[in-house]
């Protein structure tokens, strides 16, 4: 399949503001703290569950996002047996997670053993905060809590998986160590690259920095979610829709202290490649606000760092979160824009059972269970369009 390489001339722009440091990121990137998480159950670990990062304190952790209907995640089981093997007694946990009901993954188990702690039944939440659009997809998260890197079980070597332990810097596969790396037939690695291409892979992987973003198997959704942030309404006009349908293999990367033009690059790139506009733009929409009712909120109690979610039945349990976080959680569930409202921006504890997706009765229980109203209101939206280039 024909390779399409586009080098540009990029001028520098201003870098990105950094995370409130009280805030952990809902969305992973590399050298920032990792996502709270919540793992309601475990299997072959010595503890039951994860409620949070205290859990796993002093561990280097590598999550392998996996399925037992996925193919390639079950050819890589001996692999991360190995591994798993080799670094038993080191300060790393090796965590294999899937969203599957735990009694279909023991019958699985009793056929294909795995010595990693397995964690069925993970919800929604800890997929998307680490940018799992395929399986197998691994995230390596290092002793200090930071998101190391994305890779594949198939490029997750033993010597990566020392460096994470140790806290040494380890180059991972393809990515670049210098302006003495070389390329196809010998000529020096490109200052800055963009290169597309459909993808034959059955198996998606990615490795995320702020410098590059390198990628197999992706659908342009997640791309377009990587490099422009949060976007509440994804506008995909009829003649671009064959194209992000498709999945896509993607080499990405701009100079060192050229990192915010990284999304510059590529969607100059998707216009050139394959005739697509990428509108950012904004509109008015009705959507649900989130907004503290009368003597509201109730049913909290107020703790100083936050904490892991997990979901017990149709209850959402916070160990620490605000509310914002909890307007996200019910946009993840309704796939539709949550904006909090509440103008507080304190850490709670506190449980609520959502036991619909009726946004009027979903109301009724958040005013009765946390003191807090949901409304469908007129308000500005972030929208991205896609458009073919006529």
């Amino acid at each position: 399949m024909k390779k399409l390489l586009v080098v540009f001339s990029l001028l520098v722009l201003a870098a990105c503001s950094g995370q409130p440091p009280a805030e952990r990121p809902k969305l992973a990137k590399t050298g920032q703290p990792a996502p709270e998480i919540s793992l309601p159950k475990l299997i072959n670990a010595p503890l039951p569950a994860v409620n949070g990062w205290a859990d796993l304190k002093g561990k280097a952790v590598v999550f392998e996002f996996w399925a037992t209907w996925c193919d390639p995640c079950v050819e890589s089981i001996p692999h991360m047996n190995d591994l798993a093997a080799k670094f038993r007694g080191r300060p790393v946990a090796f965590i294999s997670v899937t969203d599957e009901s735990e009694a279909d993954v023991r019958v699985f188990l009793k056929e294909h053993p795995m010595n990693t702690w397995v964690a069925p039944e993970s919800g929604a939440g800890i997929f998307k905060a680490f940018r799992v659009y395929g399986r197998p997809h691994v995230a390596l998260v290092s002793i200090d809590g930071k998101v190391s890197a994305f890779t594949s079980p198939f490029d997750l070597t033993e010597e990566r998986v020392e460096a994470l332990v140790s806290g040494r810097a380890e180059p991972a596969p393809g990515e670049s160590t210098g302006a003495g790396d070389k390329i196809e037939g010998g000529q020096t690695a490109a200052i800055a690259e963009f290169l597309i291409k459909k993808s034959t892979s059955s198996a998606g992987k990615a490795e995320y920095r702020d410098d590059h973003m390198y990628a197999s198997a992706m659908p342009l959704k997640y791309a377009l979610s990587f490099l422009m942030g949060t976007i509440d309404r994804l506008d995909v006009k009829p003649g671009a829709a064959a194209a992000m349908r498709d999945a896509y293999d993607i080499r990405l990367s701009v100079p060192p202290g050229r990192e915010a033009l990284k999304r510059d690059l590529f969607l100059k790139g998707l216009e050139v490649s394959l005739g697509l506009n990428v509108r950012d733009t904004s509109a008015q929409a009705e959507v649900l606000v989130l907004k503290a009712a009368p003597g509201g909120p109730i049913n909290v109690r107020e703790v100083k760092e936050y904490g892991g979610s997990r979901a017990n039945g149709t209850v959402i349990e916070e160990s620490g979160s605000t509310f914002s976080g909890l307007a996200a959680t019910l946009a993840d569930r309704l796939n539709e824009p949550v904006l909090d409202e509440t103008k507080d921006g304190r850490i709670y504890r506190f449980a609520f059972d959502m036991d619909t997706y009726d946004t009027r009765a979903l109301g009724i229980q958040l005013q009765r269970q946390l003191g807090l109203r949901l409304e469908r209101l007129r308000r500005k939206i972030r929208v991205v369009e896609v458009s073919k280039i006529k």
